[in-house]
């Protein structure tokens, strides 16, 4: 990471920053990036074209992947699959404004519009979907073995930070009319740009995968994700919006997404996505 700093380890908070600077964050209002800006990042395209059945855009460098897509998706109708990959962003944010701190030269940054089959109610799954997605690739690519960490990082079998994962998602009437799933990874140990561009490939044809699974239903992508989550069977601390500090057993990931958290009395807590601030696991 950028200054040296260690990656954070699974068990270690995650806390993130003011949530009002976020500029992209999951909304059920339109999230389209201005006009002039896609223009301008449109001007430093290096290459656009089918990549097999995927179109891609490659940029030297935009404010982010996630606003690329996003423009991309709402002025141009972007396909399911379309992909956007930044070499250099300006605002490489995560879930609730939290930064990529990682240099640009150690990141494979891009982003993926989908257009899945869900329910409004269902609009956490995307999150899910994405990192699922991602741990899937990495094996797929390379043989290592990825864990997940609900909601929305991806870690090595030490706990390694390697990834995160953020999801736009746009509502409209009753169901999920867009998601833009945004993908930042730690590629330092891959200064290859064949074994980059691999890793690429294999997150995205996961990503296709799961999401076309998901027009059968959530069961069986979210049956695979909490098989993959290393926090589920563990006691975690959360501190949560707006209400703090949470204490209680990761027991599940529920039909919606959720993190059911089960609580020293039994009690169980739904917990969705834009609810949590930070996480610890204690034990």
């Amino acid at each position: 990471m950028a200054g040296g700093e260690a990656h954070p380890k699974v068990g270690q908070v995650t806390t993130d920053p003011d949530p009002s600077a976020d500029s992209e964050s999951s909304k059920p209002a339109s999230a389209e990036a201005p006009a002039d800006e896609v223009k301008e990042a449109s001007e430093l395209a290096r290459r656009e074209a089918p990549v097999g059945e995927r179109e891609i855009r490659r940029y030297q460098a935009a404010v982010s992947v996630g606003a690329q897509a996003l423009g991309w998706a709402n002025l141009e109708k972007a396909p399911s699959g379309a992909t956007v990959v930044v070499d250099h962003e300006v605002s490489p944010l995560g879930r609730l404004g939290q930064p990529w701190l990682a240099p640009a030269t150690s990141t494979l940054a891009f982003a993926v519009v989908l257009r899945p089959r869900l329910s409004a109610e269902e609009a956490d799954v995307p999150w899910l979907v994405a990192a699922l997605a991602v741990a899937d690739g990495i094996e797929a690519a390379d043989g290592r073995v990825a864990r997940t960490v609900w909601p929305d990082q991806i870690v090595d079998e030490d706990g390694t930070l390697r990834a995160h994962v953020r999801a736009d998602v746009q509502l409209g009437p009753g169901k999920v009319r867009l998601a833009v799933a945004s993908v930042r990874m730690d590629v330092s140990a891959d200064a290859d740009p064949e074994r980059r561009e691999r890793l690429l490939t294999a997150i995205c044809d996961q990503l296709d995968r799961r999401t076309a699974e998901l027009a059968e239903g959530v069961a069986g992508p979210l049956a695979a994700y909490e098989k993959r989550c290393s926090i589920i069977g563990r006691n975690v601390k959360l501190r949560m919006l707006p209400r703090g500090e949470v204490r209680g057993h990761a027991a599940a990931v529920d039909p919606l997404g959720r993190l059911e958290l089960r609580s020293a009395t039994g009690m169980v807590e739904r917990v969705s996505v834009n609810q949590i601030r930070g996480l610890e696991v204690l034990a």
